[in-house]
């Protein structure tokens, strides 16, 4: 049965509403997720999160993306069997221990840096999603694409970390770097449309909340990483 027999089957005013609930979930957890990361920012720099992280220096900082990147994995691994519940309680942990982890931006940049690249990440990402939500191109080979783009750049920006240190390669990656995640941000925002259409398509709720905390968890992403860049672009610019 093609996916428009489906429709025809269940009531097109069900399929909306399925897909109307999966995209406002999935901006909603973006959304929420942003707010507890801001919230954990400002606890963080009140208890001194930051300096108790970098005080271990390398190990510190290791311990606390590997503790991130395993809860991130956890809430996809969870959401993907089908527990959308705990797959979010595991989303918004880690948009908090994101939020602890970025608390020192609070004592390195200027609350007007901060607040100018608040501002235009807001704008950008809006504006990614609304062409990701409307253009009618096939963007199944951008995602990898970017993917491929996004793993040799942080490979570079590892060496310069590491080794390198050059100021203006770290101006060169962030600049390289942005239009990597503006452009996810188009290619997911269309991926879970086109999948949250599927799964409304065929009357399956369970199936597009999935789809709406996935998408939630690879937009607030690229949120963030926008956000950080354009924090290091406007810091390095103002000598912050």
């Amino acid at each position: 049965m093609s996916t428009e027999q489906y429709s025809i089957s269940i009531g097109q005013d069900r399929v909306n509403a399925i897909f109307t609930d999966a995209m406002a979930r999935m901006y909603g957890l973006v959304a929420l997720g942003i707010v507890t990361t801001g919230a954990a920012i400002w606890v963080g720099d009140m208890l001194g999160v930051g300096d108790i992280i970098f005080s271990f220096g390398w190990i510190g900082m290791l311990l606390m993306l590997g503790i991130m990147f395993g809860v991130l994995m956890g809430a996809n691994a969870v959401v993907r069997r089908g527990n959308t519940g705990l797959g979010t309680v595991l989303y918004l942990s880690f948009t908090g221990i994101a939020g602890l982890f970025l608390s020192p931006i609070l004592t390195t940049y200027t609350t007007g840096t901060i607040g100018m690249a608040f501002v235009l990440t807001a704008g950008m990402f809006i504006a990614m999603s609304v062409v990701g939500m409307t253009t009618k191109k096939d963007l199944t080979k951008l995602g990898p694409m970017l993917i491929f783009g996004l793993i040799g750049v942080v490979i570079v920006s590892l060496i310069n970390m590491l080794l390198l240190q050059s100021g203006v390669l770290f101006l060169l990656i962030n600049i390289v770097l942005l239009p990597i995640f503006l452009g996810l941000t188009v290619w997911e925002t269309k991926q879970m449309k086109e999948l949250a259409q599927d799964a409304a398509m065929r009357g399956d709720a369970q199936v597009a909340n999935q789809v709406a905390v996935i998408g939630s968890i690879g937009l607030y992403l690229n949120a963030l990483n926008i956000f950080i860049i354009l924090l290091n672009l406007l810091g390095f610019m103002s000598d912050d």
